[in-house]
């Protein structure tokens, strides 16, 4: 018999109303759960981990950059790079203070919000504007920096790539001249000349070495330049080993060197200021074109990437005692423009840090193309130099030899009245003893309007001063003043007088002169007037005149000069680094009755560059040259490897970048770098992938940040390839091999169903491939899904939010790579409900059992 029955749930009638449905029992919570609890009683899984990215940060009102940075809903849990923070915040704080932030966060690798607002320092993350504010208070602030030009520390903050472990650069130049017609040289080919340039790196140790060949020489085959160089990052050294490059300080001469070596390095770490006045650096925060001036007249013109560059860092001659401009335009269209005005850099060091370098080893010459070593000469270069505090710099220095002790000495000193500098020179030799000293002046003007220059230098050096690997000077005093101003926007001038004698002459020679450059809308005209005077000789006035342009894309310029009475006009072309760059040039020229004619063109070949030049030179019959008619070219290459991947490229002349590809899409054209302007419908780009190997960017500067963009135009959708931009930090002449792609090359279109075959608009939930990925899908308002990042043969699961609980699988067909129409649809299956009535039934026996 039925002996009971409970219900849990009534069963309604068809006559009757249906009950509603009991509200869901909250969830039991303690009341001193965390956030992350809270969240899983009330959702049923782990809330998502934040990301960490770099995020501005604003301390007391002033951007400082980006810093990597983990946002956090709990107040005061948001974890922040210790280091980048730090950095930020200590010269923001007194002395008392950044010893207190030092000892608090030392040990940790991130610092939690909360711990910066704990030291006086409320500090929030804002996520409706997605930046950190911090916030010091005034009796904690020291002076604020507010620096005019911002650097580039964000782009330390960005994911760079991993450098290969080993890598090898390989330059192949050959370059030869076939005359045609001359006076005193046999026709054909001559001047051939095969330069082999190679580097060897292995875990950040450099090998460089290379062979060269000219049937120029006596001796025609030649060992380049042989060293070794290891890089200390962090303490901003560089050591060597070999056929040195000896850096100099002051009045150093300049010699050659082979042994060791160990110097300090500042471009070791670009992003970081160690100059208290760099008077002769400028930096580029974007990539650009670079045209220079000297004196209003144009010289050349210069892609640069972006980075901090010094004037000896362009491949330009000496121009001391001129007026250089740079006229910088961006890739984006807007101008910029930077004018130098000086004799020599007053590089004066930031309070505390040094410069130094020491190298020793036997002195060595080059004879005839061929590097001679004297091993019976064992010589020393070295220089210390510190800046004492931020407005004075002092250091001494030290050459020597079996035959030659140099000791000397530099200090300057900034102040309100402008920028002095003192070098001095003392050496010995078998011959006697000589001295040498120069002193420096230069002031400023504050006004960025008129920026009026004043220039001064003043030297004297005995007959016997010699230093390492320079001779005596025949010039014995030599006094130079300048100075420069603008008087509109458009109109600079500059007057130059100069007055020096000669260990061998009782008289001065005198120089003077004044120099206008007008910048008007169709280009910049300059003019020239010298007056010179010579012992024994007719004082001399000359003048000269130029005028340069933009012409279509490049540049055009003439110029006349009285002094050389020889005339100048020539046009190039712009030209950049993109393979598929096309530039040409000519110039024609008259000086002393000889006309010469040149007209050449440069083109930029995806695994090559080369250059042809016509020359013509026409002579009087009454000249000694005679005439000519050559043509020169050129043409170089490299082989690169990283970490076991070879490849074709243009000469690397620092760092490179390997892009090869996954077997699973090996077929699909890559092309990377990409450069775009509104001229041109399609993109030009540095490197592209091609039947002899994989794309290779051949132009990276060493411990610069260089962001590449790779892009797939041919690959059809849903692969793998293309939409990329990685980043890359190099160390000196290292390489990268990166592997683009994978074997998830698929995309799949289809439409989602129910049970009775009807589509399903706006379902949302996730695909979980066979690797346990998940991806976020959605149908249409027509049940229509688009899901990529398959590949072939794997089954694909489904879950959905919406509808809720429901699931679908598919199997993902053969086929090619790229879009795959399924020819079924898929099916939804539902949730299963639970059942409607939980019942309990007890059957008694006739004892009540």
């Amino acid at each position: 018999m039925l002996a009971g029955m409970h219900l849990y749930k009534p069963k309604a009638s068809a006559e009757q109303e249906p009950e509603p449905a009991p509200p869901a029992a909250a969830p039991k919570v303690n009341k001193d759960a965390s956030i992350d609890e809270i969240y899983g009683a009330l959702f049923g899984k782990a809330p998502t981990q934040a990301i960490s990215l770099p995020y501005p940060v604003i301390i007391s009102g002033i951007n400082q950059g980006d810093v990597m940075i983990t946002p956090s809903m709990t107040q005061g849990e948001t974890l922040i790079d210790r280091k980048a923070i730090v950095d930020l915040l200590l010269p923001f704080l007194i002395e008392e203070k950044q010893a207190e932030l030092l000892e608090t966060v030392s040990q940790e690798d991130k610092v939690k919000s909360g711990d910066l607002t704990s030291l006086g320092m409320p500090t929030r993350f804002d996520n409706s504007n997605l930046i950190l504010v911090i916030d010091i208070p005034v009796e904690f602030r020291s002076v604020i920096p507010l620096p005019i030009q911002p650097r580039i520390r964000a782009a330390l903050q960005l994911d760079t790539e991993d450098q290969a472990k080993t890598s090898a650069i390989v330059n192949m130049a050959a370059g030869t001249r076939y005359i045609h017609s001359s006076k005193y040289l046999e026709t054909g080919f001559a001047a051939t000349q095969v330069n082999l340039q190679t580097a060897f790196n292995i875990f950040d140790v450099v090998l460089e070495t290379g062979l060269r060949y000219s049937d120029a020489s006596d001796e025609e085959l030649a060992l380049n330049d042989t060293r070794l160089t290891k890089d200390l990052v962090v303490q901003r050294t560089r050591l060597e080993a070999g056929d040195l490059s000896v850096p100099t300080s002051a009045l150093q001469g300049n010699p050659s060197l082979l042994g060791i070596a160990g110097f300090r390095n500042f471009g070791l770490q670009p992003y970081e200021e160690y100059r208290t006045n760099p008077s002769q650096q400028f930096e580029l925060q974007r990539a650009a074109q670079v045209m220079v001036y000297i004196n209003g007249q144009f010289i050349r013109e210069i892609r640069l990437l972006p980075g901090r560059y010094n004037l000896t860092d362009l491949p330009l001659q000496s121009a001391a005692g001129n007026d250089i401009t740079l006229e910088i335009q961006y890739d984006s269209g807007d101008t910029d423009r930077v004018v130098f005005s000086a004799f020599y850099d007053f590089s004066l060091l930031k309070k505390g840090l040094t410069d130094f370098a020491v190298s020793v080893g036997p002195t060595s010459r080059i004879e005839d193309g061929v590097r001679e070593y004297d091993f019976d000469n064992p010589a020393i270069s070295a220089f210390y130099r510190k800046g004492w505090t931020d407005e004075f710099t002092a250091g001494v220095n030290l050459q020597a030899d079996t035959e030659l002790l140099n000791l000397g000495g530099d200090a300057f000193y900034t102040s309100g009245v402008g920028t002095f500098g003192f070098l001095a020179g003392l050496s010995e030799t078998d011959e006697g003893t000589g001295s040498a000293i120069t002193g420096l002046y230069r002031w400023n003007d504050t006004d960025r309007g008129r920026q009026l220059r004043f220039d001064l230098q003043a030297r004297y050096q005995s007959d016997l001063y010699t230093s390492l690997g320079s001779g005596t000077s025949n010039i014995k005093y030599d006094l130079t003043a300048r100075v420069s101003r603008n008087f509109s926007d458009t109109m600079r001038v500059q007057l130059t007088t100069g007055f020096r004698q000669r260990h061998d002459m009782d008289e001065f020679e005198q120089s003077h002169s004044a120099n206008l450059t007008w910048r008007t809308r169709y280009g910049t005209l300059g003019s020239l007037v010298r007056y010179t005077t010579a012992p024994g000789e007719e004082a001399e006035l000359s003048a000269g005149i130029s005028f340069s342009m933009r012409l279509g894309s490049g540049y055009a310029q003439a110029s006349h000069d009285t002094r050389s009475s020889s005339t100048r006009a020539s046009y190039s072309s712009r030209m950049d680094r993109n393979v598929g760059s096309l530039g040409w040039d000519a110039a024609y020229s008259r000086q002393s009755n000889i006309d010469d004619i040149r007209a050449g063109a440069s083109y930029i070949g995806n695994r090559f560059e080369s250059r042809i030049e016509q020359r013509l030179t026409a002579a009087t019959q009454f000249d000694g040259f005679g005439s000519e008619n050559f043509t020169e070219a050129s043409i170089g290459s490299a082989l690169v490897y990283a970490d076991g991947a070879f490849a074709l490229s243009r000469p690397v002349y620092d760092s490179f970048v390997i892009f090869s590809k996954n077997d699973a899409v090996k077929d699909v054209a890559i092309a990377v770098d990409p450069r775009r302007n509104i001229f041109e419908m399609k993109p030009s780009y540095a490197a592209h992938s091609s039947s002899l190997g994989p794309a290779v960017v051949p132009d990276l500067n060493a411990y610069y940040v260089r962001t590449i963009e790779v892009e797939a135009p041919g690959a059809p959708a849903g692969t793998s390839l293309g939409g990329q931009a990685l980043s890359f930090l190099p160390g000196y002449r290292s390489g990268y091999v990166v592997k683009l792609g994978d074997d998830r090359n698929v995309a799949v279109m289809s439409l989602l169903v129910d049970t009775e075959g009807k589509p399903v608009p706006f379902a949302a939930g996730y695909a979980i491939t066979s690797d346990g990925e998940r991806h976020q899908m959605f149908t249409n308002r027509g049940g229509r899904f688009y899901i990529d990042g398959l590949k072939h043969g794997e089954t694909v699961e489904l879950q959905f939010d919406s509808p809720e609980g429901a699931t679908a699988s598919f199997e993902v067909p053969d086929g090619d790579i790229g879009v795959i129409r399924m020819p079924d649809p898929v099916r939804i299956a539902p949730e299963k409900p639970e059942a409607p009535y939980q019942v309990t039934v007890r059957v008694m026996k006739p004892n009540g059992a």
